[in-house]
């Protein structure tokens, strides 16, 4: 028993304890029915402001009680609530959705995190904002906002873009190739995402959980729940794993001329060579973020972090091993206060400097000397 608090309080000290939601399953359809949303009503939920409407002309309205133009008023779904492709695996949108055990009280702007696990899409991610309900939904169901996929039980595309009467293509379902060049220019993005990013894939399953939304969804919508700030937060910019893995490489190796000014000065013995950043490295730097909290499902994008956050060791060794590491000071006022240049020996103490080096080369080169022993 012992032993297992020990591991725990390990675990808090070093920083990789974490809260892991366990995910549930459910499964997605998908729909466009150009209908005012159940959540754009004022009352359904604690929010900033229902869900925005747009009237027939894709021109946002300001009142929140415009009747819907599926029961004969002059609210529509806004054409920007369709999905987009953040990158190659991770998309954002808005949905439709029924969850075990919640109401629109719970539900109404709240954003899930989808991570499909069937169908060609397996293993990618997509976040969407909870906008609307459905009597037809059925338990854990997300019925995905995407032009072009079918009206369902209402319709409202009919009178806002001339659509034929049971909506583009199959009532439930939708269109069954890919024919978004016909449809009206705000709507072609977002139906073309189902045959792109989505691979045109069929109602594939997933596993889901509660994360806070994004902005670039919350801009869209409008709508922001008061409890978002407590959920987990999922990395928003896939290409900061890029940048930061460049920085972390930076961070780790000092300028080549300052590298080749410090290694010139030792003999050829002792076999110095310069090592730099490794992938193991950059991934321990990434691992030690404690910037966001991320779900355990995250994708690759949300596991990254930037090097300015934290600056990763350059070397990691065991007290059986010696190192010799050597940094010049012309090195460190070059580069940021945690970069430095690593030099490993073969042999088993650091080699003395060569008596042949001019004293113009010390001068330049600054060396100092680190010495470790075996403990």
């Amino acid at each position: 028993m012992s032993s297992i608090k020990n591991l725990a309080l390990l675990a808090l000290a070093t920083g990789f304890a974490s809260v892991v939601n366990a995910a549930e399953t459910g499964k997605t359809t998908r729909y466009w029915d150009c209908c005012k949303g159940s959540c754009s009503w004022p009352g359904k939920a604690d929010v900033s402001a229902p869900v925005t409407t747009c009237d027939k002309s894709d021109n946002p309205l300001t009142d929140a009680n415009t009747a819907s133009a599926c029961n004969g008023g002059s609210a529509y779904m806004c054409s920007d609530q369709s999905p987009w492709a953040v990158s190659d695996d991770l998309a954002y949108g808005f949905a439709a959705v029924n969850i075990a055990g919640g109401s629109e009280d719970s539900w109404c702007c709240s954003c899930y995190k989808l991570t499909f696990t069937t169908t060609a899409i397996a293993g990618k991610s997509m976040i969407v904002q909870a906008t609307n309900t459905g009597g037809d939904l059925g338990s854990n169901q997300f019925d995905l906002a995407i032009p072009g996929g079918g009206v369902g039980i209402f319709n409202a595309c009919t009178a806002e873009f001339n659509a034929p009467s049971s909506g583009w293509g199959a009532q439930y379902g939708g269109i069954s190739s890919n024919t978004c060049s016909a449809f009206p220019k705000a709507l072609q993005a977002g139906c073309g995402f189902r045959w792109d990013w989505f691979e045109g894939a069929d109602n594939p399953e997933v596993e889901f959980e509660r994360v806070a939304c994004p902005a670039e969804i919350t801009a869209k919508s409008g709508c922001s729940r008061t409890d978002d700030s407590a959920q987990a937060k999922v990395a928003e910019a896939p290409a900061a794993s890029v940048s930061s893995s460049s920085a972390a490489q930076k961070v780790a190796v000092a300028s080549s001329s300052s590298v080749e000014a410090a290694t010139s000065a030792y003999s050829s013995s002792s076999e110095a060579a310069v090592v730099g950043s490794s992938t193991s490295e950059v991934a321990q730097a990434a691992a030690y973020s404690t910037s966001e909290a991320a779900p355990a499902s995250s994708s690759s994008e949300a596991a990254v972090s930037s090097a300015a956050t934290y600056a990763a060791p350059a070397v990691e060794f065991s007290a059986s091993s010696t190192i010799a590491a050597y940094s010049s000071a012309a090195s460190m006022e070059a580069s940021s206060p945690s970069s430095a240049a690593v030099v490993q020996s073969s042999g088993t103490a650091a080699a003395a400097p060569s008596s042949s080096a001019s004293s113009s080369d010390d001068a330049n080169c600054n060396v100092q000397y680190v010495y470790e022993y075996d403990l």
